[in-house]
């Protein structure tokens, strides 16, 4: 396998200065380094050890000054030899010297390429190298912790203990059906169920765990719900600290969902701003404004019903509340700044939280945030960890339906040479969700995910 090239170049916020980074790995890694850094002590006699040097072009003409170091496989990201260069962050600085490398037989790295040679390497497995591209996409410390307890290796060393148990108990059922004429002894079959109902179990936390890890990944979704001039789009302006949402007096301005993501308690939120909900004749415009409303309370993670503060509580706003259906719902009292002539219905029919607030002065904003993270549902396992991946979902629910099917032969049917088979199924889906014996044209789609350079 050839040695790769690939150029990463990261820039200061000011977009003044900034580095960039050459990363070559491939058995002649370290003799192309050599090629195109030059220093006093050649690149790679002293391993992880930085070498200040100079980048050179292709015809060896010094392009920069540099900084180099080389790390010898299998003690590499990749397991191969590997070498980065650092240089100022020119782009064609970076140009010249990804060019000079790929002339001296270098190629360029297609996308994930370097995280792919470490899972072929063996350096990683399947569930780390998806973990990186989530690491790399996350936009929340929420879903930072979970995809870096993943990159580490802390969910393949649960999927690891999945796959023990259901090894352990699969080799009861064969050493029963070996050395003996008859089914397995009472004891050894209740060990075996015992062992199987603890992997369904672990399988059971990690599926279930799936959906809010992945809503907490792509960001939950908190929508702002209420009647024509509520003030909805003034509070999410007021939220986001922003001019985001359209304002004016005259009821009706909002016609469509409008979307802007916000942190909340390093939480990443979809705040969703809605047209307002009324129940005279209206439009077919406004009657599509509503509709996709509804469609947006329908995915929501939590409600906001916004009332205006200013105006008695009438029927229409207790037809909003009627119809959500068990979903996390506050109330957002608004316009605290004029009058107040809302009275609440009388405790009891009202079940949510309310909170009043101010979109014009910013009273209550605070606490009212912190209730709405509040009821955004974080993944349940230790650590933090949960399933960000469709694939693993779908795997693990087939290895757990195939656990199911095994105690159902070994229990109700007594047939243990029937359930080897199913824990066998059940092995080759936790495998997969490992990387074992995955298709190329899996890594092929898990891959094409990634940035050139990871």
């Amino acid at each position: 396998m050839p040695a790769t090239a690939t150029i990463v170049a990261t820039a200061t916020p000011t977009g003044h200065g900034g580095i960039g980074v050459i990363r070559l790995s491939g058995p002649e890694a370290i003799a192309i380094g050599r090629l195109v850094f030059r220093s006093e002590i050649p690149l790679g006699d002293r391993t992880r050890y930085v070498e200040l040097g100079r980048a050179v072009n292709a015809v060896g003409d010094d392009i920069d000054s540099a900084l180099a170091w080389a790390f010898k496989a299998p003690a590499s990201y990749t397991g191969e030899d590997t070498v980065e260069i650092s240089t100022h962050g020119s782009v064609v600085v970076l140009e010249c010297l990804v060019d000079a490398a790929i002339a001296h037989g270098a190629t360029l790295a297609q996308p994930g390429e370097f995280t792919r040679r470490a899972f072929l390497n063996g350096r990683i497995d399947l569930i780390q190298a998806e973990a990186v591209v989530d690491l790399i996409q996350c936009q929340s410390r929420g879903s930072m912790s979970t995809a870096y307890h993943a990159s580490c290796g802390q969910l393949s060393q649960q999927v690891q203990q999945i796959k023990v148990k259901v090894i352990q108990a699969l080799s009861w059922i064969e050493v029963g059906l070996d050395f003996t004429d008859e089914d397995i002894d009472p004891i050894q079959q209740t060990k075996t169920l015992n062992l199987l109902a603890a992997a369904a179990n672990d399988i059971e936390q990690l599926v279930e765990s799936f959906e809010s890890a992945r809503r907490r990944h792509e960001g939950f979704s908190v929508v702002l719900l209420g009647r024509p001039n509520a003030g909805k789009s003034t509070l999410m302006n007021a939220l986001l600290a922003e001019d985001r949402a359209i304002v004016d007096s005259a009821p009706g301005t909002t016609r469509d969902t409008v979307e802007a993501r916000i942190i909340w308690r390093g939480e990443n939120v979809r705040l969703i701003d809605t047209a307002g909900i009324r129940t005279d004749d209206t439009g077919s415009i406004e009657r599509e404004g509503m509709a996709r409303t509804w469609r947006a309370v329908a995915d929501a993670d939590c409600v906001v019903i916004v009332l205006d503060g200013s105006k008695p509580w009438d029927e229409d706003d207790a037809a909003l509340l009627s119809q959500l259906n068990g979903t996390p719902t506050l109330l957002a009292l608004n316009k605290s700044d004029l009058q107040r002539a809302m009275c609440l219905p009388p405790e009891g029919s009202v079940e949510c939280a309310a909170f009043e607030v101010s979109a014009l002065d910013g009273a209550g904003l605070d606490e009212l945030s912190k209730a709405a993270s509040g009821q955004l549902s974080r993944p349940r396992s230790g650590l933090g960890l949960g399933l960000l991946r469709q694939r693993h979902h779908d795997l693990l629910t087939g290895a757990g339906s195939s656990i199911d099917k095994a105690v159902g032969l070994i229990s109700e049917e007594g047939l243990p040479e029937c359930a080897g088979a199913a824990l066998r199924d059940c092995l080759g889906a936790v495998g997969a969700v490992l990387g074992e014996n995955v298709d190329e044209a899996v890594l092929d789609q898990i891959f094409a995910e990634f940035c050139i350079g990871k």
